[in-house]
C-alpha cells in the first residue's frame, strides 16, 4: 500500500510505489517540501509567479488529449515490462454497450467500464497502441532496451544541493536508466519536444538520483514513438553539452526556489509595473524582412 510509505532519511528508493503515490508525496516526513522535475522546469519557465501558484497547492496544467495517450501509452508500456500482454492490458467496449454514433453516454456503458481492469481505448486508438508497439519492437535499439530491464516502478527521492527532489524512470537496466516519450512530430522537430519539455533537463536529474542510490554515470537514452503516421519509433541520445547546461539551469532554479519559500517573496518588481516587452533577437530579424 503506498499509505505505508514516508520519506525521511534520503537518499531513499521505493520499487513498488504507484504512479499515483509518487505524485501525491511532495513533502518528508517532517514536513521539508520535495520538488519534481516538471515543477522545476515548470519554475524554471515561469518564474516566482508559477512557483507561487503551485506552492499554493494548484497545478500548472491540468492535462489535453496529448498527455491522456501519453499516459495511456505508458501505462501500456508499463503492463508489458511487467511480463503482460499487450491484448491483456486494453478493453475496447463491445458495440452492445455503447450509444448512437458510437457514443459512450450510456448506462451499458458505465456499468462496463466499472468492471475493466485493462487500459480502455476505443477501436482506434487500439489500432494506434497495436502500430506504434509494432514498431517499437522492430527497432532492435527500443528492443534491446525493453529485454534489458530489471525494475520498473522505481522512485528514488534525494537532495541535490541540499534541496530535497524526487524522480520516476519509465524503465531500469543494470547500467542505466531509460524513458519513453510519444511524439506527433517528424524526427526533423522532434528537438523541439526536447526543448518545450525539458527532457534534457530530466535526464541530468534521473541521472543525479540514479548516482545518489550507487549507480554510475551514464547517459539516459530517449524512446519517442510518434503517435500519427507511420507510427515509428527511434531512440536518442541527447547531446552532452545540452544536459550539463539543464543541469546548471536546474541547480539555480532550486536555489531562488529555496530563498522564495524562505523569504516568501515570490514576485520580482516588474510584476507590477510597467515595463517593455522584450521581443527576441529573431523575431525583430523577422519582422525586419518583412517589411523590407
Amino acid at each position: 500500500m503506498d499509505s505505508e510509505y514516508v520519506i525521511d532519511a534520503l537518499p531513499m528508493k521505493i520499487v513498488g510505489l504507484s504512479n499515483q503515490g509518487y505524485h501525491s508525496m511532495k513533502a518528508d516526513v517532517h514536513g521539508n517540501r520535495i520538488d519534481s522535475r516538471s515543477a522545476i522546469c515548470q519554475v524554471d519557465k515561469g518564474g516566482g509567479e508559477a512557483q507561487y501558484w503551485m506552492d499554493t497547492g494548484h497545478s500548472m496544467f491540468s492535462g489535453n488529449s496529448a498527455t491522456s495517450m501519453g499516459s495511456d501509452w505508458d501505462s501500456l508500456t508499463e503492463g508489458i515490462l511487467q511480463g503482460k500482454k499487450f491484448d491483456d492490458l486494453i478493453s475496447v467496449p463491445p458495440e452492445d454497450v455503447l450509444g448512437s454514433g458510437g457514443s459512450r453516454n450510456t448506462k451499458a456503458y458505465r456499468e462496463w467500464r466499472d468492471k475493466q481492469t485493462g487500459i480502455v481505448l476505443t477501436e482506434e486508438q487500439r489500432w494506434k497502441f497495436a502500430k506504434m508497439y509494432d514498431n517499437l519492437l522492430r527497432n532492435d535499439a527500443a528492443y534491446g532496451l525493453l529485454s534489458a530491464v530489471t525494475e520498473t516502478q522505481v522512485s528514488v527521492f534525494f537532495e541535490v544541493d541540499g534541496r530535497k527532489v524526487k524522480v520516476r524512470p519509465d524503465a531500469c537496466t543494470a547500467d542505466l536508466w531509460w524513458d519513453m516519450k510519444t511524439t506527433s512530430s517528424t524526427w526533423d522537430k522532434v528537438f523541439f519536444s526536447v526543448r518545450d519539455y525539458g527532457y534534457a533537463e530530466q535526464e541530468w536529474l534521473y541521472v543525479q538520483g540514479a548516482m545518489a542510490v550507487g549507480m554510475q554515470h551514464f547517459r539516459m537514452p530517449f524512446v519517442f514513438c510518434q503517435t500519427v503516421p507511420p507510427f515509428q519509433c527511434r531512440v536518442y541520445w541527447l547531446p552532452e553539452a545540452l544536459v550539463e547546461k539543464a543541469g546548471r539551469r536546474i541547480r539555480l532554479t532550486l536555489e531562488l526556489m529555496a530563498l522564495r519559500r524562505e523569504t516568501g517573496s515570490y514576485f520580482p518588481p516588474e510584476c507590477n509595473e510597467i515595463t517593455e516587452l522584450e521581443i527576441p533577437a529573431w523575431a525583430l530579424k523577422e519582422e525586419e524582412e518583412v517589411h523590407v
